[in-house]
């Protein structure tokens, strides 16, 4: 380890925080950029291409126009691997469950059916 003085648990944990950090606060904001000037520039090659085509007759200013395109340009808040930890943590807490009623299914169909027999060793 580079740090003697510091657990691979440790660093471990200050590299995930800093990865989330890195991805919530700097990642998402070069994805919400590069997603505005890649619209930005689609819309400007529209409004000089009609009034080429049509002579003048088909134009229109970008900057005038009331289309409010939303567009969802940020990433998920929950990585991947979160995701496929949690669908495997619902998978177990979905076996324990059917684990739990089948046992309690035998439980009651042997519980009952002890009731409507005389126990082998009667004291009579």
């Amino acid at each position: 380890s580079l740090n003697p003085g510091v657990s691979s648990l440790a660093m471990s944990q200050s590299q995930f925080f800093s990865m989330e950090l890195y991805e919530s606060r700097i990642a998402s904001m070069q994805r919400f950029v590069a997603m505005t000037v890649m619209f930005h520039q689609m819309g400007m090659r529209v409004q000089s291409f009609f009034p080429k085509i049509s002579f003048g007759y088909w134009g229109y200013r970008m900057d005038r126009t009331h289309s409010i395109m939303r567009i969802a340009s940020t990433a998920s808040p929950v990585s991947g691997a979160d995701v496929r930890e949690r669908i495997e943590e619902v998978r177990l807490m979905l076996k324990v469950e059917n684990s739990v009623a089948l046992i309690g299914r035998t439980w009651r169909k042997y519980s009952k059916g002890k009731k409507g027999r005389k126990s082998p060793i009667s004291s009579e």
